[in-house]
């Protein structure tokens, strides 16, 4: 039934805590006086069940597990009411920028006063960064919601453990109590008073975070100031740049002139050119003229002599179109001259085929006639090489082992007696 009643208890705390939270929460007490408050009303109750828990010998009634749910309830209700109240007392942080907008306001912070630039309008262009206003910083309020939390959750946590302890030990006896040394409730304890020295050390750990923050903003300052001058060195290279191109511009329309005045000079000279070239041309013309008139003059000889030639070339031909005829003549002769002898030498050359045909075959005759004497003569001759071999094996055999006429005597005695 206890259980069911602590159980009861954390879901009441948890529809507090998902409820709506009150406007007069806002106005509760300070942060450390709310958490000196609990831990004393924690510690009074706990001492005093505590107390009763170990002088009662008796089995636990209802009245007890009553007191000690209604005590948790009690406690976690004010640590719900202080983290609430820790909440409305933050102020809730701006959105964010875009990333472009938050880079230009950490280029602008620390950098000096620049000029303000004019349109051709006349009229001043303000600056981004007075749009955008001064950065908000809530790093510290961060940190102190983190801590509450935190602290929150533990305290939570020690409660919890120290109302299970105490709701057990109802059911223990005096001597299972005697026995458990240190008790789950004196553990209990000592772990809820804790809380106060790990909170002690979360805010020395919290003023040195802020310290090195502070060196962190130092050094960031730092490198927005060397940032601002390089900008300030890029806006003069920007300048030089501009002043160049304005140089090379005007360089380019004194270029463009002159370009024009050479133009100019260059169409002057090419009319003088035409003029001297059509002069030159008249020239010409007048000794083509001459020229032509020497060229009929030299055709009308060439003509002449030509005729002449053609003449003399017809008379030629004539001569040499009749001893063609005479040549042909002897040549027609000679060739059927050299007709008969290429039939008689053909008629040779048939015989002498069929005569070296015959001569082949004989040579084939006597050279396979030949081949075949040699294979006998060779086969003679392996005949008797082996013949000879075995000859020679049976006589090494029959002197090896004394057979035949190679049979051995026996030998004498050492008397010179035969032996018996």
């Amino acid at each position: 039934m206890a259980e069911s009643t602590v159980s009861g208890c954390t879901g009441e705390q948890t529809e507090d805590q998902s409820g709506a939270q009150p406007e007069d929460e806002a106005r509760e007490q300070p942060e450390d006086e709310a958490r000196e408050q609990t831990g004393e009303e924690a510690g009074e109750q706990t001492g005093d069940q505590a107390t009763n828990q170990v002088d009662d010998d008796d089995e636990p009634s209802e009245l007890q597990r009553l007191m000690l749910a209604v005590a948790f309830k009690e406690a976690s209700d004010r640590l719900a009411l202080q983290q609430r109240s820790h909440r409305l007392n933050m102020q809730k942080p701006l959105p964010p920028l875009p990333a472009s907008l938050r880079r230009l306001r950490s280029s602008s912070i620390g950098q000096k006063a620049m000029p303000e630039r004019i349109l051709l309008t006349g009229k001043k262009l303000p600056r981004l960064q007075s749009l955008l206003g001064e950065a908000e910083e809530d790093a510290d309020q961060l940190d102190e919601c983190v801590l509450n939390a935190l602290k929150y959750e533990r305290d939570m946590d020690a409660l919890r453990a120290f109302f299970e302890a105490a709701n057990q030990q109802l059911y223990m006896t005096k001597e299972e109590r005697q026995r458990e040394k240190p008790s789950r409730l004196e553990l209990a304890i000592g772990a809820l008073s804790g809380n106060n020295t790990e909170e002690s050390v979360a805010a020395k750990e919290l003023l040195q975070s802020k310290e090195d923050l502070k060196q962190l903003q130092a050094q960031l300052e730092q490198v927005k100031i060397d940032g601002v001058a390089k900008l300030q060195d890029y806006d003069e290279r920007i300048a030089d740049a501009k002043y160049n191109l304005r140089c090379v511009s005007r360089v380019n329309d004194l270029e463009f002139s002159l370009v024009e005045r050479w133009e100019a000079a260059r169409v002057g000279q090419a009319e003088i050119w035409g003029e001297n070239a059509e002069r030159a041309y008249l020239r010409d013309i007048l000794d083509f003229k001459q020229r032509l008139s020497r060229e009929q003059r030299v055709s009308q000889e060439l003509s002449a002599f030509r005729s002449r030639e053609r003449a003399d070339l017809e008379q030629r031909i004539a001569d040499w179109q009749q001893r063609y005829a005479s040549e042909l003549r002897r040549v027609e002769r000679e060739s059927e001259a050299w007709e008969l002898r290429i039939l008689e030498l053909t008629k040779s050359l048939a015989r002498h085929r069929e005569e070296n045909a015959q001569h082949v075959v004989f040579v084939n005759e006597y050279r396979a006639k030949k081949e075949e004497e040699q294979r006998l003569l060779d086969l003679q001759l392996h005949r008797i090489q082996c013949a000879i071999k075995l000859q020679a094996w049976w006589r090494g055999t029959m002197v090896r082992r004394g057979l035949g006429p190679f049979k051995k005597k026996p030998k004498r005695g050492k008397r010179g007696k035969p032996k018996k």
